[in-house]
């Protein structure tokens, strides 16, 4: 039986373990601030120079298009917080997410920016794929979760302002993206496969 002061001692430790909880959730927005990740750019293998993807125009409004431009985005992920998160975060908050949600998926869904509220149904959930086992040259296949397709740019494009689309994983180069060589993408809170686990 518990006396008096092992009683408080174990409500305080319960309630200390509950504030910890509800400090990692919260609002989606405020989550991806407050964690301690550190942000990088995502930058297309597809490309001679060095270009990235990120919103439109810098936007961040829900359904901003997700295009190929300079490197001037930054993002980061949440899966080392919560392990069912593999959401991809705009430094805004905002996640990366498929513009039609329905299922199937069709082939060349435009990836667009929008609030992180449906990172548990699958349009919000992307694991950085190696490319070549162990992923150490840094390239990485970004691939949805829900619908098992690759982040691409449309019709193989490479023109600042192309598309980011949803297309059948096969590895080309316009479905490669490159993180800072010999980082994994847990650094930043990506979720990923480096093809090492069986």
């Amino acid at each position: 039986m518990l006396e008096g002061a092992n009683v408080r001692r174990l409500i305080l430790s319960v309630l200390a373990g509950l504030a910890t909880l509800l400090s990692l959730t919260g609002t989606p927005a405020a989550a991806s601030q407050a964690v301690d990740f550190p942000f990088t750019t995502i930058a297309s293998n597809a490309v001679g120079g060095p270009k990235c993807f990120g919103p439109l125009n810098a936007g961040t409004a829900d359904g901003t298009p997700i295009v190929l431009m300079d490197c001037n985005q930054l993002w980061h992920g949440f899966a080392r917080v919560t392990f069912t998160d593999n959401s991809v975060r705009h430094i805004s908050g905002k996640c990366l997410s498929m513009a039609n949600t329905s299922s199937p998926v069709p082939l060349n869904t435009p990836l667009v920016l929008r609030d992180c509220s449906r990172v548990a149904l699958g349009d919000q959930q992307w694991i950085f794929w190696a490319v070549t086992s162990g992923g150490l040259d840094g390239r990485w296949a970004l691939r949805n979760s829900g619908s098992f397709r690759c982040a691409g740019l449309f019709n193989n494009g490479t023109a600042v302002g192309t598309q980011l689309v949803v297309q059948p994983c096969d590895f080309r180069l316009a479905q490669q993206w490159l993180l800072p060589p010999g980082e994994k993408p847990s650094k930043y809170g990506f979720g990923y496969d480096d093809g090492t686990t069986p």
